[in-house]
C-alpha cells in the first residue's frame, strides 16, 4: 500500500472479499435458551454521593482529634529542639510531649495514621533520651 501525502486522510476503504467467501455474516444459531440480556439497572448519582460522604465521615471526631494531637506533638518537638539549641532543657516542653504521646489512638484515616506514627516514633525517641539522661544523672 502506498501512502499519498497529498490525499486527505479518511475512513479506510472496505476490503475485497476473498473468492469463495460466503455472503452471509457470522451469527449464533437461534435456540430456545437464547435470551436477550437483561437491561442494566440505572446507577443513581445519589448512591455515589452517599459513598463519598460515608468516606468523609469522622465518627466520634477521632480524625480531627488526632490531627490536632499530631500538630501539638510537632509543636512540642519544635520547642524541645529550640530549647536544646538555646542551651535550656525545659521540663514543661517534655511534659507536653509526653501528654500528646499518651493520647495516641487510631484515627481511621490510613494516611493520617501513617504520619502520626512517624511523629509518635520521634516523640518516643525524645522521651526515651530524656528518660535515659535522667537515669544517668541520678
Amino acid at each position: 500500500m502506498k501512502i499519498d501525502p497529498t490525499r486527505p486522510a479518511g475512513a479506510a476503504a472496505p476490503g475485497r472479499r476473498a473468492a469463495g467467501a460466503g455472503a452471509e455474516g457470522f451469527a449464533l444459531p437461534a435456540t430456545a435458551e437464547t435470551r436477550p440480556p437483561a437491561p442494566a439497572a440505572p446507577v443513581g448519582a445519589l448512591g455515589a454521593a452517599h459513598a463519598v460522604m460515608a468516606l468523609q465521615m469522622d465518627f466520634g471526631g477521632r480524625r480531627q482529634r488526632q490531627a490536632r494531637r499530631g500538630a501539638a506533638a510537632l509543636d512540642a518537638l519544635d520547642k524541645l529542639q529550640a530549647g536544646l539549641l538555646g542551651g535550656a532543657d525545659s521540663a514543661r516542653d517534655l511534659e507536653d510531649l509526653a501528654a500528646q504521646y499518651a493520647q495516641r489512638e487510631p484515627s481511621g484515616d490510613d494516611g493520617l495514621d501513617d504520619v502520626l506514627r512517624e511523629i509518635d516514633v520521634r516523640a518516643a525517641v525524645e522521651l526515651a533520651k530524656r528518660e535515659r539522661r535522667g537515669a544517668v544523672r541520678a
